[in-house]
């Protein structure tokens, strides 16, 4: 019976945090998100009393650059608490790691058409995606627009929405009545127009370009006729050899659970050993899709299993950068890096107000119990982007979900089913034995 009263008593709480950091200028900008599930089965722990506190700077991220990202955990409950922290990760990166190519339109339309053809909210999952130019800023540095009646080779539908920009002309000596001809061209293909735009002419004063969205083309150009005009936007041009700039095949996703869960998942309903991952939803008015369908992955086999991490690199015993899976995983680099607090420690030097790693299970754990009113000392400092990041990080996206839970600061909670179940069902051996060792003491 009294097993059974402590199980009754037991209390498991958890939340996940993710930040997207990705690179500006060829890469994306960062956005943020956070998910908290709590769950209580103790009268002396209510809703949201265990959660994490995030110090979180976003700002675009170049490589060579970092933000600030501070994370521990609060106790605002009356009962004092184990905790303990980890990861899931979505790296979403091109497939052929930023490798550009260039090819004529199918006409098709499809996934395989180098031309590509908007789709709203798209993923770019095995497909071709354009490789994007800014006409923005070429109709800012002077190039206008050539009416389509002064072009060849744009005939076909299959260019409707392709845009011949120009600048320069010609100029005449006035002593020598010499010619001279000096001007530059670009093409590029609007893929995207922005409904604001409708019914406008680029540089009328009304039309703007940085609403909408371009495809970087390549392309042979001569000048057909002059018109005996001086302005280049004024005559006849004959284009050859038109091809659209893509990423072949689009992205893919680098996809890591370095921890199980012990809870149910963010639907609430099922323990899956996985917090975010399998689940879709808005977290803080931000968008989410963590499904097999929105990650494009098969059915077999499956979002991937529980892999802790094992390699030095990766495992933090004392201050400093350290680095994840996801990009090692998916790319074959190791420079997406966590800077990790003076506060940790490793399994050989335990010390009070310490975070450890238990690379036997994935978690990082706080070594004494965290009471009522108190807040663990920061796991998390910064996120770091070395500046060695190649093409391979090209427009890529990258998710760390950084997942809590917390049970009541009972022995029994950290082996028990009810809990933690560390162990397993079985007297816990390696550096899980030493860190229940470690917990138990505090109590």
């Amino acid at each position: 019976m009294k097993k059974n009263n402590k199980k009754k008593k037991l209390m498991a709480a958890a939340a996940a945090l993710a930040l997207i950091a990705a690179i500006s200028g060829t890469f994306a900008w960062i956005t943020a998100q956070d998910q908290r599930i709590n769950r209580a089965e103790s009268a002396a722990v209510s809703d949201n009393s265990v959660t994490v506190k995030e110090t979180w700077e976003p700002k675009p991220l170049v490589p060579g650059t970092e933000a600030t990202k501070e994370v521990a955990v609060s106790n605002t409950g009356t009962a004092s608490v184990f905790v303990r922290v980890s990861y899931e990760e979505v790296l979403k990166h091109l497939d052929k790691l930023g490798a550009e190519k260039y090819g004529a339109t199918t006409g098709t339309g499809d996934k395989a058409d180098p031309k590509y053809k908007d789709v709203a909210n798209d993923s770019g999952l095995g497909k071709h995606m354009p490789i994007n130019t800014n006409g923005d800023q070429a109709y800012k540095d002077g190039f206008v627009q050539v009416p389509a009646g002064q072009i060849t080779g744009l005939t076909t539908p299959d260019h409707d929405d392709v845009k011949l920009l120009v600048k320069g002309g010609k100029t005449i000596d006035a002593v020598t009545g010499a010619e001279k001809i000096n001007y530059e061209a670009k093409l590029m293909h609007e893929y995207f127009s922005h409904p604001d735009n409708s019914g406008y002419v680029p540089g009328d004063g009304t039309y703007d370009a940085s609403k909408n969205k371009y495809q970087s083309m390549k392309f042979n150009i001569a000048v057909t006729t002059e018109n005996s005009k001086l302005d280049a936007k004024d005559w006849n041009f004959a284009l050859t050899n038109i091809e659209y700039g893509y990423y072949e095949d689009g992205y893919k996703n680098s996809v890591v659970n370095w921890a199980a869960s012990s809870l149910t998942d963010a639907d609430g309903t099922t323990v899956t050993g996985r917090a975010l991952l399998g689940t879709t939803g808005v977290r803080y008015s931000v968008d989410y899709d963590y499904t097999l369908a929105g990650l494009g992955l098969p059915a077999s086999p499956g979002l991937p299993g529980v892999t802790p991490a094992t390699v030095g690199d990766q495992i933090p015993t004392a201050t400093g950068k350290k680095g994840v899976q996801a990009d090692t995983n998916g790319l074959g680099k190791s420079e997406i890096r966590i800077g990790y607090s003076a506060d940790v420690t490793d399994v050989a030097t335990l010390g009070n107000d310490k975070w450890v790693y238990n690379k036997d299970d994935g978690w990082f754990y706080y070594t004494v119990p965290v009471k009522s009113g108190e807040t663990t000392k920061n796991l998390l400092e910064k996120l770091v982007f070395e500046s060695t990041m190649g093409a391979e990080y090209t427009n890529a996206s990258y998710d760390l979900v950084v997942k809590m839970e917390a049970v009541q600061a009972n022995a029994d909670a950290l082996i028990d089913s009810a809990g933690w179940h560390l162990g397993g069902g079985s007297t816990p051996t390696g550096d899980t034995l030493t860190i229940v060792t470690k917990l138990k003491a505090g109590i």
